[in-house]
């Protein structure tokens, strides 16, 4: 039988950010790297939730709108975070990641992030899996 874990198709090297920097920092990262949300992990690389583009405008429409700083990550970030671990089956995660519409799903071993899963992640494991010959038993 053919099957994909999660550490077949996260991406390993992931850009998280701290719940302490400002949200606009965080907006600057989110841009530099050219990504829609990151996990947000404190001192101990243990992760505390995750920021999207919609947190970050949240923080700064109200900072805007009372004439202050857009405040902190830890003020905007989504705390209930689906994670998934690395020898997870994708066929899971991916029913878990549709019926919540997590866009993004950290990936946790021993508590410690190790990688992310994507939309584009899950496609790929999907046209992989529909590619890949089936293995004669």
């Amino acid at each position: 039988m053919r099957s994909i874990t999660v550490e077949d198709c996260m991406t390993p090297n992931v850009v998280s950010i701290s719940p302490d920097i400002q949200v606009a920092e965080a907006i600057r990262i989110l841009l530099q790297h050219n990504i829609t949300a990151a996990p947000v992990v404190n001192d101990e690389h243990e992760l505390v939730g995750i920021l999207s583009e919609t947190d970050c405008l949240e923080g700064t429409l109200n900072g805007s709108y009372f004439s202050q700083d857009a405040g902190l990550v830890r003020e905007y970030m989504t705390t209930k975070v689906i994670t998934a671990e690395p020898k997870d089956d994708i066929i899971s995660i991916y029913q878990r990641f549709m019926a919540d519409k997590a866009f993004r799903v950290p990936v946790l071993s021993e508590g410690r992030l190790v990688g992310i899963l994507s939309p584009k992640d899950l496609m790929s494991a999907v046209l992989e899996f529909y590619e890949r010959p089936i293995d004669s038993m």
